[in-house]
């Protein structure tokens, strides 16, 4: 979200107050992400249930500080769309690996999106929605290594199971982490935007391979 800013573009407090209250929102949907859907009466899981929407309430509030009923409006639809994508983990929805993963990408990267939209920043967002779901591909990843399943996950097999995918999902998965790193590492090499040592930035942050980063080098 803060990519304009690094790379030096105009930042005044209404862009700063409104990248927070999309922080917030962000920690809204992770702390209600949390809550199990068994034994959700806990006083543990009551309390993430309230921190959810404290965070829902308080981002709120900060746009209403700033008068800024437009990027409420977006934002709030935003959250509608993510929340929609979201309960399609849980009603059995059948969908094919490439629809999933567009609705992984909408979940992870729509609000800061909108935001980058609301301000005119719209040259950003390719490097969001991309690296966005690189991360969230690799956390999907690492979680199976740690064998603790996700509802994403089991979402993917049930759709596996019943559409009969052209491989199973976690190799689909390692493909298509590795087809988004090699068309984002293309993209930064060849942007005119993006500074330098954010260009470096960003090859670090993604964890691109040593022979594009490379290439990076070379077209500079």
């Amino acid at each position: 979200m803060l990519l304009p800013l690094l790379n030096g573009n105009q930042w005044n407090d209404e862009h700063e107050q409104s990248a927070i209250s999309v922080a917030v929102i962000y920690s809204a949907l992770a702390a209600h992400d949390q809550i199990k859907e068994l034994n959700a009466s806990s006083k543990s899981q009551q309390l993430t249930v309230l921190a959810g929407d404290y965070y829902s309430g308080l981002y709120y509030q900060m746009l209403a500080r700033l008068s800024n009923v437009e990027l409420i409006r977006t934002l709030s639809n935003g959250i509608i769309d993510i929340s929609e994508k979201k309960a399609s983990f849980y009603d059995d929805v059948k969908q094919s690996f490439e629809e999933w993963m567009t609705s992984i990408q909408t979940i992870e990267s729509l609000s800061i999106e909108q935001y980058y939209e609301h301000f005119n920043f719209n040259q950003y967002k390719p490097f969001v929605r991309r690296g966005m779901l690189i991360h969230r591909i690799e956390h999907e990843l690492e979680l199976v290594k740690q064998m603790k399943v996700t509802r994403f996950q089991e979402s993917l097999a049930y759709s596996e199971q019943y559409l009969g995918y052209s491989r199973n999902w976690q190799e689909l998965l390692k493909l298509e982490l590795e087809k988004q790193k090699i068309i984002m590492m293309d993209e930064i090499s060849h942007s005119h935007l993006l500074d330098n040592s954010i260009q470096q930035f960003l090859v670090e942050m993604y964890g691109l391979r040593l022979k594009e980063q490379v290439l990076v080098m070379r077209e500079r």
